[in-house]
């Protein structure tokens, strides 16, 4: 049976709350959200939320130094220019806590730093804003000893449980 609207909002408000997500709508130029949906266009994705948390996750992790690089005279130009475009963001406790401290690294509003993010990214072009829109990858690398202690552990319960016998049928007298 299909879930009502009303199941359906309850549902995402628990699972936001669960997860810690917070809801931002920001309010943006009209030419920021075109620029986004070029860059999401470039790194093949296709959810605006997560090309943003891409972006902030990024650019924090490579430090203020190079959020100035990147974004100094896009910050300080977005201040006084009337926002009209909406933008929404759920964001999770920890890409909320990356983009607070990026914000308070340039003192500036949710809004504005994304809004600059946007906007640097691009100017970079595609080759390069495809460095601050891929998803980290995580190299995972299982120790020989960790491998052999799975091997001794998988082929115990092996033993203990062989599973299923075959049992191949017996002809008829005559055959």
């Amino acid at each position: 049976m299909a879930m009502t609207p009303q199941e359906r909002d309850k549902r995402r408000r628990e699972k936001a709350e669960r997860l810690q997500e917070e809801d931002l709508r920001l309010k943006v130029r009209p030419g920021t959200k075109q620029a986004l949906l070029e860059l999401m266009e470039w790194a093949g994705i296709e959810e605006q939320g997560e090309a943003m948390t891409l972006m902030i996750h990024h650019v924090e992790a490579l430090g203020h130094h190079a959020l100035f690089r990147i974004a100094r005279h896009e910050i300080k130009g977005h201040r006084v220019v009337a926002r009209t475009e909406p933008l929404r963001l759920s964001a999770r406790k920890r890409t909320g806590q990356h983009l607070r401290a990026i914000c308070g690294w340039a003192d500036t509003t949710y809004s504005q730093m994304i809004e600059a993010l946007i906007h640097s990214i691009h100017a970079l072009g595609a080759l390069h804003a495809a460095k601050f829109l891929t998803p980290p990858r995580h190299e995972i690398s299982i120790s020989p000893r960790l491998a052999l202690a799975f091997a001794r552990k998988s082929m115990l319960m092996i033993q203990q449980d062989p599973g299923d016998e075959v049992v191949c049928p017996v002809s008829e007298k005559g055959d």
